[in-house]
């Protein structure tokens, strides 16, 4: 059986794909399958190799692909030896100039020797900002602490240019397994199923999700793809929002989509699922006579006054976050904000976040981490009657009106004790 496999790129509209060369064990090839779907050709060579096999000529194979793919390449280890890190670029028949990007996941190493390389004048190659991230578990102590010396500038023997990040970059994880190394340990946003129960230790899924963000960041940085992310999302939240069209927001979505209204865990799983609750649960809202159409008798409803407002938005290299205020009239029965409340006809606004991945395998949507929409469920409830704030560290209407104008109200209203601190001295 072959040591060396490919994963071509999923992405149709990438038009000449970066290559990741990706050194994983045969049963974590969802990973090159993640990769691939990121927008990169991917060449998986199968490591640890088997015990008389050479590293040597398995670098000579791969070397002569990675010169077949035509393009600039990245590297993604894990578990990496010394020894073999020695051997790994070295014997490359590669310009390291092609070379702009490396993360090693748990390399099995102490010291850094091996894994930077530097020029004849001692600068680190590649030269390009951040171009080599260390994932480590917490345990990793001895290399973490010799890393976090390239993270000082005054450390690195040269200047860098004031438009230059640094070359080195480290990042450890808290109570999660060297070996092996800990992405192993859970699957790949490609590899979520509907109805697959899972329980994933918290560390782990914390570790997992950061690592793959981060690397995503280091990769679309010098390797690209590079694509508007908000055009995406705001194709998505259109559809969702505006056109309040079912299917049509169904189609911006991946196979195995995922939406968490965290306050009230409405959403779903899975398309089916998903596409059950967009149907009769999101899009199309139960209502009083008053305030609906009729539309394929279905009973659409639409609040007359229904506004978004966007306060922030946060573009990372791999989701986006909104900070929102959402404004209406209570007249129907909003299945995803308030389950089983018969409409008051009262005033609402909510201040609210959106945390959306937007994929680009598919110039698609998609939610396969934990994550949602959130937002201020006691302020709502308290506005609409529900709720009694009065001897509860509680406010309604006040919460979204300080987010849209942070200066215009008091802070520390709900703190009871705050006049206690008042005149005394403060450094």
């Amino acid at each position: 059986m072959s040591q060396m496999e490919v994963f071509s790129n999923a992405v149709p509209s990438v038009a000449k794909p970066a290559t990741l060369l990706m050194l994983l064990p045969r049963d974590q090839t969802s990973w090159c399958q993640q990769f691939a779907q990121e927008g990169y050709n991917v060449v998986h060579l199968t490591y640890p190799l088997s015990a008389n096999a050479s590293f040597k000529d398995a670098m000579k194979v791969v070397g002569e692909q990675i010169l077949a793919l035509g393009a600039d390449w990245g590297l993604l280890t894990y578990g990496l030896t010394t020894k073999d890190a020695e051997t790994l670029v070295l014997k490359l028949a590669l310009s390291l100039a092609d070379l702009k990007a490396c993360a090693h996941f748990c390399p099995d190493a102490e010291d850094t020797h091996g894994f930077l390389l530097k020029d004849s004048q001692g600068r680190h190659v590649p030269r390009c900002s951040i171009s080599v991230t260390f994932h480590l578990a917490s345990s990793q102590e001895v290399l973490h602490a010799s890393l976090l010396l390239l993270e000082d500038p005054a450390n690195l023997g040269y200047s860098l240019p004031t438009h230059s990040r640094l070359p080195v970059r480290v990042y450890s994880y808290p109570l999660v397994s060297k070996s092996p190394p800990f992405p192993f340990s859970i699957q790949p946003p490609v590899s979520v199923k509907a109805g697959d129960q899972q329980s994933i230790d918290p560390y782990l899924r914390s570790a997992s999700s950061l690592s793959l963000t981060r690397t995503l960041e280091l990769l679309k940085s010098y390797l690209g793809p590079h694509f508007n992310l908000e055009r995406l999302w705001e194709m998505h939240t259109y559809y969702e929002f505006i056109e309040r069209d079912a299917p049509k927001t169904m189609s911006t979505m991946v196979a195995t989509p995922y939406v968490n209204h965290v306050p009230t865990m409405t959403g779903g799983v899975g398309y089916e699922e998903l596409a059950r609750f967009y149907k009769y649960h999101f899009t199309t809202v139960r209502g009083e006579t008053h305030a609906v159409f009729h539309v394929h008798d279905v009973w659409q409803v639409t609040p007359q006054d229904f506004e978004l407002i966007t306060v922030s938005r946060t573009v990372g290299c791999d989701r986006i976050v909104d900070e929102m205020i959402f404004k209406c009239h209570h007249t129907s029965e909003i299945d995803y904000f308030l389950p089983g409340i018969a409409p008051t006809g009262k005033y609402i606004q909510i201040a609210m976040t959106f945390v959306g991945v937007p994929s680009i395998y598919k110039l698609m949507v998609y939610l396969a981490d934990p994550l949602g929409r959130y937002w201020d469920q006691a302020g709502l409830l308290a506005q609409l009657g529900l709720l009694d704030p009065s001897n509860l560290p509680v406010a309604g209407i006040e919460v979204p009106t300080k987010v849209l104008d942070p200066f215009g109200m008091p802070s520390n209203t709900l703190l009871k004790r705050w006049h206690e601190s008042e005149g005394l001295p403060i450094d």
